[in-house]
């Protein structure tokens, strides 16, 4: 069969990652994705869609997505903007024919999620979905397989952290790239609402819905939770109850450390993930960054501790994988990725959840947040 042609829209430092799943930055092999091609590119900057088409040997190029959204040859599109043209491009795009992925969050608000929501839903035939690559990191992917084999016996808590700090080998972010992301019209509440979201997933990825939280955030002097989000402890209850009747509690540590190197190919911080079960414990290390001692997935069980060290750890791996799910749904026809448009608006509910707990300073149920 021939390959999806994917078109990207946006083609700044984010891109870099996303191309991955359609050739390899060290080799440019171009046969790594089995149903997708990065076909077109579509980016306003001046000169930035040639200088991609010349890198990533694309066939065509753009410098307005409306040419790329016209053109008949592009069968689904990758957007990778700024949060507050999230909705405007994917009904535009959705609405051209085109197969979507958008990159998270999926909007800025929830009056707006429940609008793309809407939008959606008019297209059945076209593939939809919101990227979150750690779901796609080898070593979630392996951590959630041991869960369903009952390798842990019925998981009760989670805990994640992460940490900021200095990266001596990663990526140079260009000042543009970062301004919007401070603005609250173009880049949202923050990073708890942005970087957060890869936290917030992987809490619901393995534990399920959560109903309530509670959250310590640094503020900022008018009141509201600084854009860093850290340092901040943030704490909240799944819905549902363990095996013994109990609750089931997550936290998230938070902490910004400016002085200490992170070693990562891409930004200057990491993560690990602990989930505790009625039978064992799983880590989950070197989420982004290199941090977490030892191998990628340690578990212990009865007494004994198992480590999985031949786990690919690499960031570029998780967008691979990620963005291969989506041309292979999309060739497919049938398979829907699991990230639909609702399940991401409940992430989002949970991250502005915990901002507005932050900002508060009490409980704060999802339900109310609408």
């Amino acid at each position: 069969m021939p390959k999806i042609r994917v078109g990207f829209i946006g083609a700044g430092r984010i891109a870099d990652v996303h191309s991955q799943a359609y050739l390899d930055p060290e080799t440019s092999d171009r046969t790594i994705n089995p149903t997708g091609e990065l076909y077109a590119v579509a980016d306003s900057s001046p000169g930035r869609a040639e200088q991609r088409k010349a890198e990533w040997g694309t066939t065509k190029a753009y410098t307005d997505y409306h040419d790329l959204l016209a053109d008949k040859t592009v069968d689904a599109v990758e957007i990778l903007l700024p949060h507050h043209l999230h909705l405007p491009v994917a009904t535009e795009a959705l609405r051209a024919g085109k197969h979507v992925s958008l990159q998270k969050p999926m909007t800025n608000t929830l009056a707006e999620a429940d609008q793309l929501i809407a939008e959606v839903k008019k297209h059945p035939k076209q593939t939809f979905r919101i990227v979150e690559n750690f779901e796609s990191f080898e070593q979630v992917v392996l951590a959630k397989h041991l869960i369903e084999q009952g390798e842990i016996g019925e998981p009760v808590a989670v805990r994640i952290k992460n940490v900021g700090g200095v990266s001596r080998s990663g990526w140079a972010v260009a000042a543009d790239s970062m301004a919007w992301r401070t603005e609250m019209k173009t880049g949202g509440p923050g990073q708890i609402f942005d970087g957060g979201h890869h936290s917030a997933a992987l809490a619901m990825f393995f534990m399920g819905p959560v109903e309530r939280v509670h959250a310590f955030v640094h503020k900022a002097e008018d009141g509201r939770v600084a854009y860093s989000g850290s340092p901040s402890m943030i704490s909240w209850v799944h819905a549902g109850h363990g095996g013994n009747g109990a609750p089931r509690y997550g936290s998230w540590q938070s902490t910004a450390s400016q002085e200490m190197m992170v070693r990562s190919k891409t930004y200057s911080g990491s993560g690990t993930v602990e989930i505790t079960g009625s039978k064992g414990i799983i880590w989950v290390n070197k989420l982004t960054g290199e941090l977490g001692a030892g191998p990628s997935v340690t578990v212990y069980r009865d007494g004994a501790f198992k480590n999985y060290s031949d786990v690919n750890p690499d960031d570029g791996n998780s967008f691979r994988r990620a963005g291969q799910v989506f041309t292979k749904a999309v060739a497919d026809g049938e398979m829907r990725p699991r990230l639909t448009p609702e399940y991401a608006r409940s992430i989002m509910a949970f991250t502005l959840a915990i901002i507005r707990s932050g900002e508060e300073g009490r409980e704060v149920t999802i339900k109310e947040m609408g």
